[in-house]
């Protein structure tokens, strides 16, 4: 059994996929009122618990032999933080495996944590990091740059607007990963010894500019390339404007700063050649990231793409009943 932690998130939901398609068996940890009826069409199992509740990690495990580990935190709340979740999270995770005797985790960190620079989205990361490397647990860390889809998620916004901010430094260099292609990763992390009790940079086939990633992701949705700069120093300026607006902004600025405006290059036949895999051209990776929207930011997708089965916490030791064999759930909603 593989534990999955943010099976509801963009990379989490790519990892279940991956993993059912072989056959494997995913057991999701899932918060209560998530939307977790999307991966429904999977056949994953889940486990109705919380990162930041260390008891429900303990019965979340049992029977578990492999976790990975791919929750994130796109938009701070109060109780809900880099701190919290990131960082007090995922340790409290890495300690229950220790307990429960987990074969192997993969995290999922990110590009920057190697040099935090007090960035709450790094600093989190790292911690988590720490922990795990001092553990005792068999690991392995994954540290992807930029995605395909937060060029895809730019595209959106200039759909809408006209335009968009460039954030960071236009000339930066990055190497830009499919979402698939790094969820494909942490399958073969599970248990390839290249890569075990490491740290390991990823990213895609093709290192471009920032401003190189972005034209292309424009010309592959047909939408205005136009942009107005927002370089570092500017970026770090307007951090101190948005206090009022609360942390999660300022965070929010910091981790643009350093995703958008430091240099992350991989060599992707290197990557492709450690992993086993062929990695996506980074134009076809924006054609995928841009037509494979979220389900939850298409309106009619509630009653044309979930799948109606009832799961619901009284099926308390998930993978014990088929999915074929739950009662249909309730209808779509029609108002």
């Amino acid at each position: 059994m593989i534990l999955v932690t943010g099976g509801t998130g963009r990379l989490g939901n790519q990892v279940v996929r991956v993993l059912r398609s072989v056959g494997l068996d995913v057991r999701c940890l899932v918060r209560k009122g998530s939307e977790y009826f999307w991966l429904n069409d999977t056949g994953a199992s889940y486990f109705f618990g919380d990162l930041r509740d260390p008891e429900s990690l303990s019965r979340a495990l049992r029977d578990v032999r492999y976790v990975i580990a791919a929750a994130g935190v796109r938009v701070e709340k109060t109780d809900n933080n880099h701190k919290s979740v990131t960082a007090d999270g995922n340790i409290a995770l890495f300690e229950a495996a220790l307990a429960r005797k987990v074969e192997h985790v993969v995290f999922v960190s990110c590009a920057g944590a190697a040099d935090p620079q007090d960035v709450p989205a790094l600093t989190a990361k790292r911690a988590a990091e720490d922990h795990l490397v001092a553990s005792g647990l068999s690991y392995t860390i994954l540290r992807p740059g930029l995605f395909a889809a937060n060029f895809a998620d730019l595209a959106r916004r200039a759909e809408t607007n006209g335009s968009i901010f460039l954030p960071g430094r236009a000339d930066a260099q990055v190497s830009p990963v499919h979402g698939r292609d790094l969820a494909l990763m942490c399958m073969a992390a599970l248990d390839l010894p290249g890569v075990r009790n490491q740290i390991v940079e990823v990213g895609g086939p093709e290192t471009l500019s920032v401003e190189q990633a972005w034209k292309t992701m424009a010309g592959v949705a047909n939408v205005p390339a136009d942009t107005w700069k927002l370089p570092p120093t500017l970026l770090r300026g307007l951090t101190p404007l948005v206090r009022p607006f609360g942390r999660r902004w300022q965070n929010h600025l910091r981790a643009l700063d350093a995703w958008f405006g430091r240099d992350h290059v991989v060599d992707g036949a290197a990557t492709a050649a450690r992993f086993g895999i062929p990695l996506t051209p980074f134009r076809d990776a924006c054609a995928t990231a841009w037509a494979d929207r979220h389900p939850g930011e298409d309106p009619t997708a509630r009653e044309e793409k979930v799948v109606h089965r009832q799961f619901v916490a009284t099926i308390y030791e998930p993978g014990t009943i088929k999915y074929d064999a739950l009662p249909e759930g309730p209808p779509p909603r029609r108002d």
